[in-house]
């Protein structure tokens, strides 16, 4: 088994920080994954690399006769990486952002797309509300999310995807679905909805808004998932993208409510690091387009 540019990093940085938990911090790993990499380099070598002395790791003296040739591969590989990057700035990592809704409507057949088109990234997803997502690529912290409605700084480039789809549902439990719905019907029933600030948070109070009310009953949650199953459940009602119900509608768990007034229709966005724009960002630009114009996430006109 040959040694692998894997196991020789996790090497520099254990060496480079002292423990086997701040180069596992470093890498972003954890710590069971880095020393899995030190054992395997250790067997593939057939010697060892580490004594522990208190709290830190100390070499043994084949660790330290291998650090030089360790210095100098990094050092080589540093370059290849700096010369890749000048080709294409996004290659080998991509830091992609989404709201759950759409993580849960699209991504597994994103990221299979971008398989299937070669675009081969390691992958670091970050699910969370619109306006977390377009804080962090103001700060340069995501390469490329999709946000609803974005405020963002200049160095991000926004493009339009369409509107997306949002309706009331519930369970067939409570009867809902044989009328249609207005805002003073849904005043007895738990109302379920992400806390601010949030797209559906904004959606749920502008619908009720309309006729003067504030819902009795609101309910908050983070996870859209968990949203889905009380709702599925009979416990109350929410705003949901019917992208993430499929399952549920097909089993008759919800129904999808006929209402009045017609929800808002917020637009949905693409975001991109205008700096990290070469052959791999045109390739993940045209998988999310694909996929999420492709889903049942956006509004047909």
């Amino acid at each position: 088994m040959k040694a692998t540019l894997s196991q020789i990093e996790a090497f520099y940085w254990i060496t480079r920080l002292g423990s086997f938990r701040a180069a596992a911090m470093q890498l972003n790993l954890t710590q069971p994954t880095v020393s899995l990499r030190i054992h395997n380099l250790e067997e593939s070598l057939g010697v060892r690399l580490f004594k522990r002395a208190g709290r830190k790791m100390r070499l043994t003296d084949d660790g330290t006769t291998l650090l030089p040739d360790v210095g100098s591969m990094m050092q080589l590989a540093g370059q290849i990486s700096a010369r890749q990057r000048l080709v294409d700035p996004l290659h080998g990592r991509l830091r992609l952002g989404a709201p759950a809704s759409i993580a849960l409507g699209c991504m597994a057949e994103l990221l299979g797309t971008l398989e299937k088109r070669d675009a081969r990234f390691d992958v670091a997803l970050t699910i969370e509300k619109s306006s977390i997502l377009q804080r962090r690529l103001n700060e340069r912290e995501i390469d490329v999310a999709i946000v609803v409605e974005p405020d963002v700084k200049p160095h991000v480039r926004v493009a339009p995807l369409g509107i997306m789809k949002h309706a009331w549902f519930a369970s067939p439990r409570l009867s809902l679905a044989r009328r249609w719905i207005g805002p003073a019907d849904l005043m007895p029933h738990q109302v379920f909805t992400q806390p601010e600030p949030s797209n559906l948070m904004t959606l749920v109070m502008t619908w009720f808004g309309s006729a003067g009310l504030e819902p009795k009953r609101l309910g908050t949650c983070d996870s859209i998932s968990v949203i889905a199953r009380l709702t599925a459940a009979g416990e109350g009602v929410s705003i949901l993208s019917p992208a993430i119900l499929g399952t549920e509608l097909c089993l008759g768990k919800v129904e999808m409510l006929k209402t009045r007034p017609t929800l808002v229709r917020p637009r949905l966005y693409l975001a991109y690091q205008a700096d990290k724009v070469g052959h791999g960002m045109k390739l993940v630009i045209q998988a999310i387009r694909d996929c999420v114009i492709g889903s049942s996430l956006l509004a047909r006109r």
